[in-house]
């Protein structure tokens, strides 16, 4: 993604592991400050293809064409975006419209519709939480930043128009 700044891992990611394009998962960092550290441990085995931190810098970890290691049997056919910050405070508007721009971006790259997901079968901006048990049980990215899914689609819509 050209606004992103790249911080490619060597780790916790599968080259061109990717089957499809459904969209994008929004997830809950419950923390703060760059993954990239994180992400790089071999022993925490798991990654994220984007990061927001709250002040809207976005960083990219994996390739699109990679699969990242983020929510278990939805990895081969959806990206990821982890947001700083915890589940108890909802994203900064600033997060929103990073969030927004990765997703306007695939939209065009990647063809994904401008609509909520709510199943790992749809298409669209999805949460963590919606693929239950097979994508690890987790309520992330929590109540609060995901009733602001439908915020995140209205500032593609109206600030990032095809």
């Amino acid at each position: 993604m050209p606004d992103a700044t790249r911080k490619p891992l060597s780790v916790n990611f599968t080259p061109g592991g990717l089957r499809e394009m459904r969209g994008l998962i929004l997830h809950v960092q419950e923390g703060e400050n760059s993954l990239h550290g994180h992400f790089s441990d071999p022993a925490v085995q798991s990654s994220a293809h984007f990061w927001v931190s709250q002040s809207g810098e976005i960083e990219q970890y994996v390739s699109a064409h990679d699969r990242a290691w983020a929510q278990g049997t939805g990895n081969p056919s959806w990206l990821s975006v982890e947001t700083s910050g915890f589940a108890s405070r909802p994203l900064t508007a600033q997060q929103v419209d990073s969030v927004a721009r990765i997703y306007a971006w695939g939209m065009a790259q990647h063809g994904w519709p401008l609509a909520p997901a709510s199943t790992p079968q749809g298409r669209g901006l999805g949460i963590h939480r919606m693929g239950g048990r097979d994508w690890g049980g987790h309520s992330c990215p929590g109540p609060l930043r995901s009733a602001q899914a439908g915020e995140i689609l209205s500032t593609v819509r109206t600030r990032y128009p095809r």
